[in-house]
């Protein structure tokens, strides 16, 4: 193993790769630099960073803040772990204005300069503790996002958040806030109906929340993030707005795809954890027949079982999780266990009736079936368009 490492000035590993695993490892024993793709890109690069991460809604809100500044004419380029890589953006568009950069932990853990002039961190709940051991683990590499934020520097965290807590007082730089119901110094917050944007001078209204392209608290959650964002590079309230207001949305959350004779189906394929299924069943108030199932992670299932009972009407499992899954959520719902995707909307469309939702939501990883979550997404669209 050493052998292949002779010579080499330095080691670039996925974020699929466990830095503490053997070839990593033994890499830095012979004092060969070990780093990620996002520090690779960043000590090549001058454009300003506004990073995002989180267990859930990162995609979203780092689209979301990249079409909002896109929208106040503005060069930027939306990359990290939304899929385009941090690399290609600074070839490919040199001249941006800010990188809108979403960043998972497996990311976060390979970075040793990496300074974002911003950084949001959504929320935190249990995931990839298979990776991080505990929630500890997790939540020091998630903290990883502004471990070298100087004076100037901005962290953003969600004041609604329990698991955000611990991060709280712990950069170097300032300290702002998101959060649903009360007023805030320093961030956005919600009001009432209305979003306003606050910093050290004054608050000031941005837009009735009933205005934004995205429904539920979630996406409420998710915009606050935005402006907090969207502020601190330069865009005033009036810019802001065109861009909360007309966003249409990421492919495979919660988006709808089609209804046929009645019955909506959405595509909710990026719930790779419960949290998000968490999400997806609160913000939907039809009936739901759902498809759930997949690689499951090491978390706590159990805790969906009430909100099951409350939403679901049916239940179609999938995937290896199949029977973990039927026995945390027994008894909530009536179960189908059909293996595959093809099976589950056959059978889904025998339980559906007019009004109903057809929600895939898998709350586990696709690995089992799939090579990721968009794979599993556009097959379930392909079933659902081919429906006739």
């Amino acid at each position: 193993m050493r052998g292949c490492l002779d010579g080499l000035d330095g080691f670039v590993i996925s974020p699929g790769i466990d830095p503490e695993s053997p070839l990593p490892l033994a890499a830095r024993e012979l004092g060969v630099p070990v780093i990620g793709e996002i520090e690779l890109a960043f000590c090549n690069t001058d454009i300003p960073v506004l990073a995002i991460t989180g267990s859930n809604g990162k995609t979203t809100t780092t689209e979301w803040l990249g079409y909002t500044l896109r929208k106040a004419g503005l060069n930027i380029s939306v990359a990290g772990n939304t899929g385009y890589p941090f690399c290609r953006a600074i070839i490919e568009n040199p001249d941006a204005d800010f990188i809108c950069l979403e960043v998972s932990s497996y990311q976060l853990q390979t970075i040793e300069s990496f300074r974002p002039l911003a950084a949001a961190i959504l929320n935190i709940t249990p995931d990839h503790l298979q990776r991080h051991g505990t929630i500890d683990g997790y939540i020091n590499a998630k903290a990883r996002i502004f471990m070298n934020q100087h004076d100037n520097d901005l962290l953003i965290l969600n004041r609604d958040d329990r698991g955000s807590i611990p991060l709280a007082g712990r950069t170097s730089g300032l300290e702002w806030y998101f959060g649903i119901g009360e007023s805030l110094e320093a961030g956005a917050f919600s009001e009432g109906n209305s979003i306003y944007y606050s910093d050290s001078e004054s608050s000031r209204f941005v837009i009735d929340a009933g205005d934004i392209s995205l429904s539920g608290l979630h996406n409420l959650s998710n915009a606050l993030a935005v402006v907090c964002l969207a502020g601190k590079a330069g865009l005033s309230v009036e810019q802001m707005v065109r861009g909360l207001e007309s966003f249409p949305g990421v492919p495979h959350r919660i988006e709808m795809v089609r209804k046929y004779h009645g019955i909506s189906f959405v595509n909710d394929s990026k719930s790779t954890n419960p949290d998000s299924l968490n999400v997806a069943l609160k913000s939907i108030p039809e009936p739901i027949v759902l498809i759930a199932g997949g690689l499951a992670k090491e978390t706590d299932y159990g805790q969906l079982r009430d909100l099951i009972a409350d939403r679901v009407k049916v239940l179609i499992l999938i995937g290896d999780a199949s029977d973990m899954l039927e026995r945390c959520w027994s008894g909530t719902a009536p179960v189908f266990t059909e293996g595959t995707l093809d099976n589950a909307l056959k059978r889904a469309l025998d339980q559906s009736v007019n009004g109903d939702i057809v929600l895939l939501s898998p709350a586990c990883a696709s690995f089992d079936q799939y090579g990721s979550f968009e794979e599993r997404g556009e097959h379930f669209r392909t079933l659902v368009e081919d429906l006739v």
